[in-house]
């Protein structure tokens, strides 16, 4: 198999097995990865990125535009979206009765706090997790 230090692009470039990065991996325009990806460091996508099947990345993932994966994404640090971070699948709702759980607000700041991070009307960042020190699963919310 050929190896080289450098490949420089300027037009097409088709690959019709898996694609691996050891490195980082900045792409200028739009991208389309028809089965796995794989990049062990950082990913920067200027246009849109589309991965028909999973997509693994050791450090972070920047999209300035639209990313679409239809299988999974495994980040190893930060996943950044500028806009939205959205699940295409429909939720549906699990056999049985439901019970009435409140949404916890803790307004003590932990550094670190594991969750989903969304910014707020007011212009900070508030992370939200799932809290279960009570036995029952509520939704717990505070500032970044």
């Amino acid at each position: 198999m050929p190896t080289f230090d450098s490949v420089l692009v300027t037009g097409n470039q088709t690959i019709n097995q898996d694609l691996q990065v050891n490195g980082n991996e900045t792409v200028g325009g739009s991208m389309q990865v028809n089965n796995n990806q794989t990049v062990a460091g950082s990913m920067q996508v200027v246009g849109d990125q589309s991965v028909a099947g999973n997509l693994a990345v050791g450090g972070l993932i920047l999209a300035n535009t639209d990313a679409l994966v239809f299988g999974s994404v495994d980040a190893g640090s930060t996943i950044n979206a500028v806009y939205r971070l959205s699940a295409i699948s429909r939720s549906t709702t699990p056999p049985g009765s439901f019970s009435a759980q409140q949404v916890r607000y803790y307004p003590a700041v932990m550094a670190g706090q594991p969750g989903l991070v969304l910014n707020g009307t007011d212009g900070n960042n508030y992370v939200l997790f799932v809290d279960v020190s009570g036995g029952t699963p509520n939704l717990g919310i505070m500032k970044a």
